[in-house]
């Protein structure tokens, strides 16, 4: 395997219950071990973990013999995904308490303005992980009373699906992402937990409710999104029909977003 030029070794208390959490519910991989040590993989990440033990042996690099927990005090290991939503529901599906749930936050650096979504949880032995991912905010529509009004029925639970123009070249994710209103001064997270492609003429009635729009019936789903879709493909040159394939997305508020900036 390649080694990254900088990779922590923790030093645990009970190893196999360690590399249980580590591999059972955040989703590392085992890439090689001894009978005190192992080395995981999630991503790029890599972590090894040690087990800890007291007394110290000769040649232990062990700081001091008060090793206490919550081990790591002072520290927290950031690490990088794609998508964090399937670590974050398998802690939670775990029962695991996470110690600093989802925040957006904004870092400068330099000129640029790191936009990411991030939450911490402890790990046996009290080391703080640090799960972040890169994010963009979206909203709905190309005016403001369409954002605004559309965001504020997410808001209010009526809206728990919306649909868009299929790109060929698209792959369909779930995972999180950030809704705002058109001028972005409030946002939620949302979870996407389904995405497929539709023609046109095959939305289902029960798609077109959970979009919550007006009536929530079909026939005015309809109505409002051959004008919208006309418009956007009419800017790429493009016809409209009832075989104009369509993305349907269906999602979960996760929470009221709150910024740490």
């Amino acid at each position: 395997m390649n080694f990254n030029c900088l990779i922590p070794e923790l030093r645990v208390f009970n190893l196999e219950k360690s590399k249980k959490f580590y591999t059972e519910i955040l989703g590392f991989k085992i890439e090689y071990e001894r009978f005190d040590f192992a080395m995981i993989v999630l991503g790029d990440c890599q972590i090894m973990l040690q087990q800890l033990t007291l007394p110290s042996c000769e040649g232990s690099w062990n700081v001091t013999e008060d090793m206490k927990y919550p081990l790591g005090r002072g520290i927290n290991f950031q690490i990088i995904l794609s998508d964090i939503s399937k670590v974050y529901n398998s802690l939670k599906k775990n029962n695991v308490k996470i110690f600093i749930d989802l925040l957006i936050s904004d870092y400068q650096e330099n000129d640029i303005n790191n936009h990411v979504l991030e939450f911490l949880v402890q790990d046996p032995d009290g080391y703080l992980l640090r799960f972040q991912q890169d994010i963009k905010d979206w909203h709905f529509g190309d005016n403001k009373e369409m954002a605004d009004k559309l965001f504020n029925l997410v808001l209010n639970g009526e809206k728990t699906a919306t649909s868009y123009l299929y790109n060929n070249n698209e792959n369909l994710k779930t995972g999180f992402s950030i809704l705002t209103n058109w001028d972005n001064s409030k946002r939620i997270i949302l979870e996407t937990t389904k995405t497929y492609v539709s023609p046109f003429s095959k939305i289902t009635k029960e798609h077109a409710f959970k979009e919550g729009e007006k009536d929530k019936t079909l026939k005015t789903w309809k109505n409002i999104h051959k004008e919208f879709f006309e418009k956007e493909l009419k800017l790429k040159n493009l016809d409209f029909s009832e075989n104009t394939e369509i993305v349907c997305e269906e999602f979960k508020m996760i929470k009221i977003g709150s910024d740490n900036k």
